[in-house]
């Protein structure tokens, strides 16, 4: 048995050891390399799946955002501003002035409440000056009215119809003094011209109303009976009883 000691290896076997270990290494590096790249490419396309998808999620899902149409601009003039005049009073009404319709009421009366077919009522119109000054007025015929309604608020008459008048009648009427004129009514309905035949108003509930330009008086009923049935027949008063009979003494008997 040989116990010395070897010598050094032949030069060629070194340099196959140091080939075997580059090429090794080499191999090594390759496989390396070849990981990384294949790992940083599936990265890369999930990267871009996960972008995409939420790309076109965003899409679907934003609302689609119009901007308003704005219309050109105008020269529209500038606003001429309001002038507002103050409030006048109205003026104080002077002793002999034209009196106006706030100074005066009107009303109508009627001679009595009940009248039968065929008589010829008569109504009173009266102006009353209810203002605090004495004032003038025109009440003539050709201003101051009378009317008869129905319940229905149908006019049947009036005393200008088949009368018109041009009467100018101007009036100074004192505060609390009263200016009165007389219409006797036929008892016939009248239209404005007074067209023929004229009808007669039958029996019923009427209404007076009087007018003076644009004043009216409040309506004022009367009633028309049927001819002879207006107001009851009053009873007769009992008979007073006949005195006792007296008889005179005859002459004594002579003796």
């Amino acid at each position: 048995m040989d116990t010395g000691t070897r010598g050094p290896l032949p030069p060629e076997i070194y340099r196959r050891r140091r080939a075997l270990a580059l090429g090794v290494g080499a191999l090594v590096l390759v496989v390396i390399v070849v990981i990384a790249v294949v790992v940083a490419r599936s990265g890369s396309s999930n990267d871009g799946n996960t972008n995409a998808a939420t790309d076109t999620t965003a899409e679907a899902t934003a609302p689609e955002v119009k901007s308003p149409v704005v219309p050109p601009a105008v020269n529209s003039p500038a606003p001429t501003p309001t002038q507002t005049k103050a409030v006048e009073p109205p003026p104080v009404l002077k002793a002999g002035d034209d009196c106006p319709d706030s100074t005066l009421a009107v009303k109508g009366i009627t001679n009595q409440p009940r009248y039968n077919v065929g008589d010829q009522p008569k109504f009173t119109m009266v102006v009353t000056n209810i203002g605090v000054v004495g004032c003038k007025r025109d009440v003539g015929a050709s201003v101051l009215a009378a009317y008869v309604y129905g319940l229905d608020n149908k006019r049947l008459w009036s005393n200008l119809d088949c009368a018109p008048s041009n009467e100018t009648l101007v009036k100074t009427i004192e505060p609390g003094t009263q200016v009165t004129t007389e219409v006797t009514w036929t008892g016939m309905g009248s239209e404005p011209q007074c067209p023929m035949p004229r009808q007669p108003i039958g029996a019923g509930t009427y209404n007076l109303v009087i007018q003076l330009g644009n004043l009216k008086s409040a309506p004022v009923p009367f009633v028309l009976n049927e001819a002879g049935a207006g107001e009851p027949p009053a009873e007769p008063a009992p008979a007073e009883p006949a005195p006792a009979e007296t008889h005179a003494p005859g002459p004594a008997p002579g003796n």
